[in-house]
């Protein structure tokens, strides 16, 4: 193989593999790090986290109709002094008294017992559904301010995301300021040379050179910051952050809603009312009764027992007493259906209802609040949106106008019409022009992110 193919191979062998790095390295967008960041939230996670433990308890209301197994068993040993003071009598025959006075028995053995007991709810008063009910809305609230916390975890990656690119702007917008400031000195100092200018005038460049390095320093610092933030909230690399280069420009929306049906706390809270309700509904179940199933089978059993008694055999003299080696009883079968019914509770039941009624209301006059205050910050979100867009055709329209001062004032120090401090002057002004323009489109899209989430539409499909 000649050297000329080896060096066409080794050239695009090289080629792929930096275009694999470039691909690689391709700088992520706002969606992407908007939903980077939905993923990473640990505030996200937890709300989800409880709302798993709500399911839990939410089977748990279910499976109250499933049946109960349990198994238990026992060892105890006996022992216990009793006294008796039973009235007196004798034995027919032979006339032997019994009974005279307090008599004592002492009593030992081994208790034996297991158990296998079946038990079902049939009939809960109705409270058990009732009660899943509740929970069912109580989980779709806390979805519903899952939706929320998305919308809020959205405007802060990107705010930090136009802040970084508002950053790069002015960074971009400043370094070719400088490098006219640049062209500019070398020319005064040619000038200051021959006597054409003063040192005033030429001191203008140095401080306008000063004031441009002041502020570049300033836009690096937070520059690294925003990073830094951005990294924390996403879990990108900052050296993928780093690729992100694009121009600021307005977010218009072009058919904005009008009011604040899909707020997520409007749909959340009128879930909350509904469990409420659920829940007086479950209270007022208290009188019902209720009823339940039951089955058991058991072993029992007594063991080396013995009782000893204060009475002697009138024949031989020995102390009477009675001994048993075992008696059991097993199998030991027990069926049966028990009722339980609160015919009068107390008040009880009826202060539970009262306080259930009491947290619907309460539900009730949050949401109505809720509604107010939604209601006043959409107007305050359209308005403030209204003005934004008109500040950044205003301020557009001044950076246009400071855009031509700026070259006919090169054009005319060049000639000499005018002196170096006016074209410093023009300068600075097309350096702030600018930067108010820019400010005023971070602005804009500011208050179009706030409005979308006025109204509940900030997804991540609005940020692609």
């Amino acid at each position: 193989m000649s050297t000329h193919w080896i060096k066409r191979y080794l050239i695009a062998g090289i080629s792929c593999i930096a275009g694999g790095q470039v691909f690689a390295q391709q700088a992520p967008s706002l969606a992407e790090l908007a939903e980077k960041a939905v993923a990473k939230s640990y505030e996200l996670s937890n709300m989800r986290l409880a709302i798993q433990s709500e399911q839990e308890t939410r089977k748990s209301i279910s499976e109250v109709y499933m049946p109960h197994l349990e198994a238990g068993g026992k060892y105890a040993y006996l022992s216990s002094n009793l006294l008796a003071d039973i009235p007196s009598t004798t034995l027919p025959i032979l006339n032997i008294p019994v009974f005279e006075g307090d008599s004592e028995f002492s009593t030992r053995g081994n208790l034996w017992t297991a158990d296998l007991t079946a038990s079902v709810v049939l009939f809960s008063g109705t409270k058990a559904p009732k009660l899943g009910k509740a929970l069912d809305h109580k989980i779709e609230a806390q979805e519903r301010l899952i939706e929320k916390q998305r919308q809020e975890i959205i405007d802060k990656v990107s705010t930090a995301y136009d802040q970084l690119i508002l950053l790069k702007q002015v960074q971009l917008l400043l370094t070719e300021s400088e490098k006219r400031l640049q062209i500019e000195k070398k020319t005064a100092e040619k000038a200051f040379g021959y006597g054409l200018i003063t040192s005033y005038e030429l001191n203008k460049v140095d401080v306008a050179q000063a004031t441009l390095a002041a502020k570049l320093q300033e836009y690096t610092g937070k520059h690294r910051l925003l990073l830094q933030q951005l990294h924390q909230l996403t879990g990108v690399a900052i050296g993928e952050l780093e690729l992100i280069d694009r121009e600021l420009r307005p977010f218009p929306i072009d058919d904005p809603a009008t009011g604040i049906g899909n707020r997520p706390e409007i749909a959340a809270l009128n879930a909350a009312i509904e469990a409420s309700k659920y829940r007086v509904a479950a209270e007022k179940t208290h009188w019902i009764p209720k009823v339940q199933a039951m089955a058991r089978v058991g072993y029992y059993g007594l063991t080396n027992t013995r009782m000893t008694t204060p009475y002697h055999n009138p024949v031989t003299g020995r102390e009477i007493d009675f001994r048993l080696n075992r008696l059991q009883a097993f199998p030991s079968y027990t069926v049966g259906i028990g009722m339980q019914w609160d015919i009068f509770d107390g008040f009880k039941g009826r202060r539970e209802v009262n306080k259930a009624r009491i947290e619907v209301q309460k539900a009730e006059n949050n949401r109505a609040h809720a509604e107010e205050m939604l209601t006043l910050n959409l107007e305050k979100a359209r308005t403030e949106y209204q003005l934004a867009v008109k500040q950044v055709a205003a301020g557009e329209t001044r950076w246009n106008i400071a855009q031509k001062a700026l070259t006919l004032a090169q054009k005319e120090y060049k000639t000499g019409l005018i002196k170096l401090a006016e074209r410093i002057s023009a300068e600075t002004d097309h350096q702030q022009a600018a930067l108010d323009y820019y400010q005023a489109v971070f602005n804009q899209r500011r208050a179009a992110y706030q409005l979308l989430m006025a109204t509940g539409d900030l997804t991540l499909e609005h940020v692609n």
